[in-house]
C-alpha cells in the first residue's frame, strides 16, 4: 500500500530549553551534569519554588507540546505570559496535558477536588498513566499528585511564580547565551535535509537514533534544543503529527557557562575508559543485536547492560535502531570515534 511521504516543518523557541533545561537539573546524573552545578543554580530559588519546581518536574516531564502551540517568538516571556492570562486553576492542564494523555487520566485529574479521597481504581489509573511515562510510583508521590489537583488553583499561582523565579535567577542569562547555537542548529538541520532522507537526517541530528515508526504520521515538526543534547526528545502533536526536539549544542561546546572542556569529549572519553563498553562494541560492531542479546552473551544483568548502553549513546559511539515492533537493537557508530579523536586533538592544540 502506498504511504505519503512525511512533510517537514521546522519549529523554533527558546521556551523548549526552558523546561528542557529544569527536567536535565532536576535529574543530573542521567544526563551527566555535575550535581553540585545543577544543585546550585536550583539553590538560587527560594525554598518554596525550588519544591514546586520539583513536583512540577515529577508529574508534567517536559511540556514540549504547550510549547509548541505558543505564539512566535515561542520564547519564555512569551510562555510565562501566555500562562499569566490563564485562570491558575488552568495552569496545570495547560502544561501537564499532551495530545497522547489518556482520556480516563484526564478526567480522573479534573474531577479530583479536596476531601474526596481516590479510591483504589483511581489510584491504579494514576499509577498505569505515571508508570508508563517513566516514573517510579509510590504511595506518596500518588498523594502528591492528587493534593496537586485537587487544589490546582493554588499550584497554578504557585507554578508561575517559580518559573518567574527560574527565568530571573538563572534563564534569562542563559537564554541569550543559546539563542546563537538555536539558530545555527536550525540553518544547519534545515540544509541538511535538502540532501538527505528524513530517517537518515534525523539520524545525524540525533547522534545516531534510527526511527522507524515516522510511516504512521503525516507530519514532523522538528527544533532544535541547546540544552536537549545528545538526545531527541519526542511528543505527539495530534494523530497524524509528531515534534521532535532535537540536540543543537556542538561537540566543542560545554553545556556550562565558562568551561572549556567540551561535553562531548568529557562524554567520549568516560565511555570508551571501561573494558566492558569497549567489549559491547565490539560485539556490536559485528551485527546490531538487542539489550537482551548482550545480557545473554557478555552475562551481565540487564540493568547493567542499559547503564553501559546509555554511556555508549551518549558518547555518540553507537546507533540505535528503534523498532516499534519489537525491541531496540544496537550497533556501533564508527564515525562517533572520529568525532572524539577530533574533539581530542583540537582541544589539547587549543582549537
Amino acid at each position: 500500500m502506498y504511504t505519503a511521504p512525511i512533510k517537514t516543518f521546522w519549529d523554533f523557541g527558546s521556551a523548549y530549553d526552558l523546561f528542557i533545561s529544569l527536567f536535565h537539573l532536576h535529574n543530573p546524573e542521567d544526563f551527566n551534569i555535575r550535581p553540585s552545578w545543577a544543585n546550585g543554580i536550583l539553590n538560587r530559588l527560594g525554598e518554596k519554588d525550588r519544591k514546586t519546581l520539583k513536583l512540577a518536574d515529577e508529574m508534567m516531564l517536559m511540556p514540549l507540546y504547550f510549547v509548541h502551540f505558543l505564539p512566535k517568538p515561542k520564547d519564555t516571556q512569551t510562555c510565562l505570559t501566555v500562562l499569566e492570562e490563564k485562570p491558575e486553576s488552568k495552569r496545570l492542564e495547560a502544561l501537564a496535558f499532551a495530545a497522547g494523555t489518556p482520556i480516563n487520566f484526564k478526567e480522573l485529574v479534573l474531577s479530583t477536588r479536596p476531601n474526596h479521597k481516590w479510591t483504589q481504581a483511581e489510584k491504579n489509573c494514576a499509577a498505569e498513566y505515571f508508570t508508563y511515562r517513566g516514573r517510579e510510583v509510590q504511595p506518596t508521590f500518588l498523594e502528591a499528585v492528587y493534593q496537586t489537583w485537587a487544589h490546582r488553583e493554588e499550584f497554578g499561582s504557585d507554578l508561575l511564580q517559580a518559573l518567574s523565579a527560574y527565568y530571573e535567577n538563572f534563564f534569562a542569562e542563559e537564554e541569550q547565551r543559546i539563542l546563537p547555537v538555536l539558530r545555527k542548529g536550525l540553518r544547519h538541520a534545515q540544509m541538511r535535509a535538502g540532501s538527505l532522507s528524513v530517517p537518515a537526517m534525523l539520524e545525524e541530528i540525533s547522534a545516531g537514533v534510527r526511527y522507524y515508526e515516522l510511516e504512521n504520521y503525516k507530519r514532523l515538526y522538528l527544533a532544535p534544543s541547546f540544552w536537549s543534547t545528545p538526545y531527541l526528545h519526542f511528543e505527539d502533536v495530534d494523530k497524524d503529527a509528531i515534534l521532535m526536539v532535537y540536540g543543537a549544542r556542538p561537540d566543542n561546546m560545554a553545556l556550562i557557562p565558562g568551561d572549556i572542556v567540551p561535553d562531548g569529549l568529557l562524554r567520549g572519553l568516560k565511555a570508551l575508559a571501561d573494558s566492558t563498553r569497549l567489549r559491547i562494541l565490539r560485539d556490536i560492531a559485528l551485527a546490531p543485536q538487542t539489550a537482551a542479546q548482550l545480557s545473554r552473551s557478555l552475562r551481565l544483568r540487564p540493568p547493567t547492560i542499559a547503564h553501559h548502553l546509555k554511556e555508549l549513546r551518549q558518547a555518540g559511539v553507537v546507533q540505535v535502531i528503534m523498532d516499534p515492533e519489537g525491541e531496540s537493537q544496537y550497533a556501533t557508530r564508527f564515525d562517533g570515534f572520529d568525532t572524539i579523536q577530533d574533539l581530542l586533538t583540537r582541544f589539547v592544540h587549543g582549537d
